[in-house]
């Protein structure tokens, strides 16, 4: 799409229907997705997403800018309404635009709500085995991960080594792990 935005623009492409599935990956504003998306000219728009936020409200703006432009103003005066912060009257602003201007075009489901629309969830467990350098690799960074975890200090009162603790058992898991998928993401 975004090799192509620029062509139907500049043909004045003009299409019945453009529909965004996953549409998330262009809400961030400034980025290439989101204004080649901006670009298409339709006669209906849709888009569909199941994170429509994830950061701010103001990821809200390119959606709704490609569904329908100046709905939300321009970007700027939008992100305005969002910098006050945390106040009462600022969360009360938040309110009043969610409900008000996005509430009529915007379906929200709950999880609850979706589940009944989803199939079983099927598990499949498929083991294998890892080749023998792959297996000694593995277990090397094993031993390593486990003596620097067991000769850490105990946590004190503040957690410290705790925290520290935590984020050597996530290295861990992650190394570990790409040890196991493949070499080459070590």
């Amino acid at each position: 799409l975004r090799t192509d935005a620029a062509e139907f623009e500049q043909r004045a492409q003009r299409f019945h229907h453009v529909i965004l599935d996953e549409a998330h990956v262009a809400k961030n504003a400034d980025s290439q997705t989101s204004k080649a998306v901006r670009l298409l000219r339709a006669h209906h728009r849709l888009a569909i997403t199941g994170t429509p936020v994830e950061n701010h409200l103001g990821e809200l703006w390119s959606l709704f800018e490609f569904l329908n432009p100046g709905m939300l103003g321009r970007l700027n005066a939008f992100r305005g309404l969002f910098e006050a912060g945390t106040s009462p009257a600022a969360l009360a602003r938040h309110r009043q635009v969610v409900q008000g201007a996005l509430r009529p075009v915007m379906l929200r489901r709950t999880k609850s709500q979706v589940l009944k629309d989803l199939p079983e969830k099927i598990e499949q467990t498929l083991w294998c085995d890892l080749e023998p350098d792959q297996r000694r690799r593995y277990d090397e960074m094993k031993r390593y991960y486990k003596q620097r975890l067991l000769a850490a200090p105990l946590p004190n009162e503040s957690g410290v080594a705790a925290k520290d603790q935590g984020v050597v058992v996530l290295e861990a898991l992650l190394r570990l792990r790409q040890a196991a998928c493949h070499e080459a993401l070590l």
